[in-house]
């Protein structure tokens, strides 16, 4: 049920966190967001979090982290950045298939948390890149799952544990200093496979390509199903009459998502722009895939064939497309930054 993402959203390119998701804009494929920024130490920042005032990182003398000159205006951007992606998007079901049978149109906003290493070569920066989180919609299932809600989670230790592979980050500014325009070239999360050209590769039909990137033992990375509340667990087949309904609580999910940022230089702290989400053969890059998932009565689902539980879940899932206005907040954190500081400084 990602998309980041189709299902999760995948990421997911991947919308799929003990944050609930997600995947993962606007029609024309633009939003508003946050550059994807690095990972890592943060060289001269000499900050911590209590001297955060909302708007910089101050240092242990009061003095600001970031490193500007002040006869020239211009600044040091190296160092550990946080950065916040917010994606509206819609989905709705395609044709007559098990999808419309399922799931009911909907619309709601992606998160997506990033920590990474930035490092400046006079106007270039190359941040090394790392997910942080990702929070998706809740989705609701059609009368003939008694509308039923729907979400998916992904727990915070996917990010946490520092499993999950990098990607770079390729920028560049008019200037050094506040106001210049900071741009990147197309770059790509992916979680749970791998990809010979991320950028520019059509979104496989199937997932030969699976990696194990939270290092679970299952294939993707996996998602929770939340619970409790309004929430039911995922419906992995149509039941036959009288029979009663089987359900998966985990997903196992690969996702990518593409991003190319325009923003604007506030501060030598802070960026802030928007976000395109590129079409790759006709499709948004914010896709997903459900490679397996494990049965609320225990076992995994099946995953072989056409008509497995697993592509049951896969073919419901939504598949997202950029539908508003969003927005993206970057920061400079302080050195010792993880990505519990990103999540909690940008909300």
């Amino acid at each position: 049920m990602v998309a980041a993402c189709s299902t999760l959203a995948a990421a997911c390119g991947l919308s799929m966190a003990g944050e609930k998701v997600v995947t993962e804009m606007s029609l024309d494929g633009t939003v508003t967001g946050d550059a994807d920024f690095g990972d890592g130490g943060n060289e001269g920042s000499g900050g911590d979090l209590n001297n955060y005032d909302g708007g910089t990182f101050a240092g242990d003398d009061g003095s600001s982290p970031g490193a500007t000159d002040s006869a020239s205006g211009t600044c040091d951007f190296n160092g550990t950045w946080g950065s916040l992606l917010e994606i509206s998007v819609s989905w709705a079901p395609e044709g007559l298939n098990l999808q419309a049978f399922i799931l009911a149109p909907g619309s709601g906003m992606i998160k997506q948390w990033i920590k990474g290493t930035r490092v400046q070569r006079g106007n270039s920066l190359v941040d090394t890149t790392f997910v942080c989180g990702i929070d998706l919609p809740d989705f609701q299932g059609t009368e003939a799952v008694a509308g039923q809600t729907y979400g998916v989670v992904f727990p915070d230790s996917l990010f946490d544990d520092m499993y999950l592979p990098s990607f770079d980050v390729v920028g560049t500014l008019t200037a050094a200093g506040p106001g210049a325009t900071y741009t990147t070239s197309a770059s790509a999360a992916l979680l749970g496979l791998t990809m010979a050209n991320p950028t520019t590769d059509p979104w496989p039909a199937t997932v030969t390509t699976s990696v194990d990137s939270d290092r679970d033992t299952k294939p993707g990375v996996t998602a929770d199903v939340a619970q409790g509340g309004p929430y039911s667990n995922i419906p992995v087949g149509i039941p036959a009459p009288f029979a009663p309904v089987i359900t998966a609580d985990k997903l196992y999910l690969a996702i990518r998502q593409v991003t190319e940022v325009t923003g604007t230089v506030t501060d030598c702290d802070h960026v802030s722009g928007t976000v395109t989400i590129p079409q790759i053969a006709g499709q948004y890059a914010i896709n997903s895939h459900v490679l397996g998932c494990q049965l609320t009565d225990g076992g995994d689902c099946t995953t072989s064939g056409s008509s497995s539980q697993a592509s049951f879940v896969d073919n419901t899932q939504p598949v997202f497309t950029p539908s508003g206005t969003t927005s993206f907040a970057s920061v400079r954190l302080p050195a010792g930054a993880t990505c519990a500081t990103v999540r909690e400084m940008l909300q």
